[in-house]
């Protein structure tokens, strides 16, 4: 099984949220938005230009140096990567 859908920052669902649960039942995931600024997935759902840039990204997972958007997901990423 893939889940296509899981990245959603602003409403709860994290990498230390999601990754757990997606690796206990075997559960691949495709994220939608990987380097910030590529495909403007930081952005939430309904969100307008007016409001500028969100305080909480939405998808993404790296910047554009290819440092982690959000440094305290890296440990949960690879936890679940196995990665050390």
């Amino acid at each position: 099984m893939i889940c296509t859908e899981y990245m959603s920052r602003g409403t709860g669902s994290t990498f230390q949220a999601s990754l757990p649960i997606l690796q206990k039942y075997n559960i691949g995931a495709i994220n939608w938005g990987l380097v910030s600024g590529k495909t403007q997935t930081i952005y939430p759902w309904g969100w307008c230009a007016e409001k500028g840039e969100p305080e909480l990204l939405s998808h993404d997972v790296f910047n554009p140096d290819g440092s982690m958007l959000c440094p305290d997901e890296e440990a949960a990423i690879k936890r679940a990567t196995k990665v050390r």
